[in-house]
């Protein structure tokens, strides 16, 4: 098998592998991976090595691992270049980024991905020895496959070692007489990677926060029926996944949920046909117990959805876990809102150092304050001052017809209003749509009813 990845690390930690927390590992006998204990060895061992795409930093013999990296990275830029780092800090992250580096890892983060990129070439060299079957690249069919792999990291960014790992276990089935819902077979079960290596056609939209209450579902509705609206097919994914309410507000009353759409996956197909008639909805569980089990297979089903419609729309809950990074790594745009409370902005700050500390880029990001007015604290301008220099913009407080329209599912109606919140959520899609879909969206004119009779006895 070719080289892969190029890992350097010192001579003592090579013949012992065990103190980079590679216990057992036959380093040398690995066939997709070379190894060099100096800087020099580890730029010719990359620039020769055609196949190699990865060099990991963990240590050197004779220079400074972050100047090895940049050394690495600029004789091909390439090449994917991470440093592994079991001290992280904010200025660590700094160089990092400045110094154009892919992505600053932890141990553990360098772990999976160790652990990733070796299953996957002993799968594929297994495959081929099997079916005689051509080789492919094993990296860059997984680049996107998990939230769990590390990604490259911004220079806007830095995620707190210790972070909350989602469990894998199938937690519903601990309670009793509970089904699993999820499908254990790999031949029916949608597997991330199968579901990745779908061509992607849609827009993928992200809607986050770094705290609760900011209006993450309000502003997903609102987008997803928006896109229908212009007559594109939009699937919007509610990945809140212990309490996503995104059916209410779209009135959707018997939705398919994201645990049924894995354990069928045939009914993930048909949804591309719902899709074209209105938004069609893939919800959160039904039972709050089943949200650590599906979380690990969102990205999949996201990656599904994108190869169904024209645009995908994933609301994210306030609990922060996996989910939010197979959402940020799927994204093309990511709509990141806070509202007008300073709190509101820390945790905003703290969420962005989180992402750098993942790996996980945010220059798809746009920082909006929501439910904005004149007399509240915090405006566009000081998001972008407190972010160093971050895209931010706001949205009005939409008033009374917000809550009271989608809190009984007429999504439409308040579409169909000239409520300020829906005419700025319209331009800000404008900005991060692409060209073609932007388009279709400027069609969209606001056309309300003669009389609105309201929901509580009051006229009109």
């Amino acid at each position: 098998m070719e080289k892969r990845v190029v890992m350097c690390a010192d001579g003592q930690s090579l013949r012992n592998p065990a103190m980079v927390g590679l216990a057992g590992e036959p380093l040398d006998a690995l066939g997709w991976l070379a190894c060099a204990s100096g800087a020099e060895e580890c730029r010719k061992a990359a620039r020769l090595l055609s196949a190699v795409e990865e060099a990991w930093i963990v240590s050197c013999d004779d220079m400074e691992p972050i100047n090895v990296a940049a050394a690495v990275k600029r004789d091909d830029p390439s090449k994917r270049v991470f440093v592994v780092s079991c001290g992280q800090n904010g200025s660590m992250a700094s160089r990092v980024a400045n110094a154009g580096i892919d992505g600053l890892w932890s141990e553990s983060q360098f772990l999976k991905r160790f652990s990733q990129v070796k299953r996957a070439c002993a799968d594929l060299e297994t495959k081929a020895q099997s079916e005689n079957a051509p080789r492919q690249e094993p990296l860059r069919r997984m680049r996107k496959v998990s939230a769990q792999a590390p990604a490259p990291t911004s220079a806007s960014g830095v995620v707190a070692e210790g972070v909350a790992s989602v469990p894998q276990q199938a937690v519903g089935n601990a309670v009793q007489g509970a089904k699993p819902a999820v499908a254990e077979s790999s031949e029916h079960a949608l597997q991330p990677h199968a579901a990745a290596a779908t061509s992607k056609s849609a827009a993928v939209i992200a809607v986050a926060s770094g705290s609760g209450g900011c209006g993450k579902s309000t502003v997903s509705a609102i987008a997803a029926a928006l896109v229908a609206k212009a007559g594109l097919a939009v699937i919007a994914i509610d990945a809140d996944l212990q309490f996503g309410d995104l059916h209410y507000l779209l009135g959707i009353k018997e939705p398919l949920r994201i645990e049924e759409a894995l354990a069928e996956p045939s009914r993930l197909d048909r949804l591309g046909e719902e899709a074209r008639k209105g938004v069609a909805l893939i919800a959160a569980p039904r039972r709050l117990e089943m949200s650590e089990e599906v979380a690990s297979e969102l990205s999949g089903v996201i990656a599904k959805a994108a190869a169904l419609c024209d645009v995908v729309v994933v609301n994210t809950g306030a609990f922060w876990s996996d989910a939010q990074a197979a959402a940020f790594e799927a994204a093309d745009a990511v709509l990141f809102l806070m509202d007008s409370r300073p709190s509101s902005l820390r945790a905003t700050t703290h969420a962005v150092e989180l992402c750098a500390r993942m790996g996980v880029a945010t220059t798809s990001f746009t920082f909006v304050v929501n439910r904005h007015d004149r007399t509240k604290l915090l405006s566009a301008v000081d998001v972008s001052c407190s972010l160093r220099g971050a895209h931010a913009v706001e949205l009005p407080e939409g008033g009374r017809d917000v809550d009271e329209l989608l809190g009984s599912g007429y999504v439409q109606e308040l579409i169909d209003s000239k409520n300020p919140l829906v005419a700025s959520a319209k331009e800000l899609l404008g900005r991060v749509l692409p060209e073609d879909r932007r388009e279709a969206l400027e069609s969209v004119k606001a056309e309300p009813s003669r009389k609105r009779r309201s929901l509580f006895g009051r006229g009109g």
